[in-house]
């Protein structure tokens, strides 16, 4: 029978499995500490520290009196997350993705298999959420919020001014501007390493590039020569100098003391556009004296008994009309512990 998907030699020969699924490179390199709050808000405490000197005394007078080192406690209170949805009932009776034509599967096993299709759905949502807050606090030292019922909201960790840079004209690392010598960007990179150690004490280890940034730097002519490439190979001796690229960030070499990575993902923002993680044109300057937060204040439902936790999946049943819901909570916020150890600068 023509069109007669049951009967006729239709064969259902895979899935074509979705691609574009969150990736975690910043939390994961970045903000690997976690806090779990046992109230809606996240605290942490901060050395806060000054490059003070001894005082010089005569040996026969009373000593001078020092002050304790200070440490001030920063306290967040975590934007709350809801991921609520219906599941389509009627989808345990119909034939699931990757099921042969015809269905060989129960009603019950399809719902299993909705349900956690649903459930891994939401959490990468929600690993996307945490990677997108993760771009926001590298990129400008704050996490601006907003959301039904919840009132725009800006989280300010306090940044110093001059680690959020944006060039300008021929300062801009172009391709014009480096040739007539007016962009020099490992002039620049010098300039703002000292600026991250003179604001923090950190010291930056990895710069991570947007694609017009990367092409950028790497015009400069002081690094013709001077850029280590990863090694390949048992021992180590072949090097991959082509185009290469990876979900989340590659590696692009070694440049005296930084790692250099160029970083690729996007989102879906407010309006339903697709939008870059981070903007093209800018890059990162950081390390591991960031020393990254993720903190996740309660869950404010008594069926998980008010208790901290990352994902906080439920479902539940209504009776007339039968309907199934789930719903996913958590109450992230993401912290630069030592905020001045990271600097953004928009180049391109």
């Amino acid at each position: 029978m023509p069109g007669n998907l049951i009967f006729d030699t239709n064969t259902l020969i895979g899935v074509v499995e979705n691609l574009k699924l969150a990736q975690s490179w910043l939390l994961d390199r970045y903000f690997t500490n976690i806090v779990m709050s046992d109230s809606e808000f996240v605290s942490i405490d901060v050395d806060v520290g000054k490059r003070r000197m001894s005082p010089f005394c005569s040996p026969l007078v009373e000593g001078k009196l020092v002050e304790s080192r200070r440490y001030q406690t920063n306290t967040f209170k975590p934007p709350y997350i809801k991921d609520k949805r219906a599941p389509d009932l009627r989808k345990p009776v119909r034939r699931m993705i990757g099921e042969r034509i015809g269905g060989a599967l129960d009603p019950e096993v399809r719902e299993q298999m909705n349900l956690e299709f649903e459930l891994n759905d939401q959490i990468d949502m929600l690993t996307r959420r945490l990677e997108w807050m993760a771009a926001q606090v590298l990129l400008t030292g704050t996490l601006t919020v907003s959301g039904e019922g919840f009132p725009t909201t800006v989280i300010d960790f306090g940044r110093d001014g001059s680690l959020t840079i944006a060039l300008t004209g021929g300062a801009q690392w172009t391709a014009a501007n480096i040739t007539a010598g007016t962009a020099n960007p490992t002039a620049n990179v010098e300039t703002w390493q000292q600026q991250i150690l003179k604001s923090s004490g950190a010291v930056a280890t990895d710069i991570i590039f947007t694609p017009k940034a990367w092409n950028g730097f790497k015009l400069d002519p002081v690094l013709k020569g001077a850029i280590l490439y990863p090694a390949l190979g048992e021992n180590g001796n072949v090097l991959n100098v082509g185009a290469q690229i990876q979900r989340g960030a590659v590696a692009k070499g070694v440049w005296g003391q930084y790692n250099l990575w160029l970083y690729n993902d996007w989102y879906v923002d407010d309006n339903n556009v697709e939008q870059p993680m981070l903007p093209d044109g800018s890059l990162i300057m950081t390390g591991p004296d960031l020393q990254g937060t993720r903190g996740f204040g309660i869950i404010e439902d008594p069926a998980f008994n008010y208790a901290a936790l990352p994902f906080a999946p439920k479902t539940w049943l209504e009776n007339d009309p039968a309907q199934r819901f789930m719903m996913m909570q958590s109450a992230p916020v993401i912290i630069p512990s030592r905020v001045n150890a990271a600097l953004a600068a928009t180049v391109a």
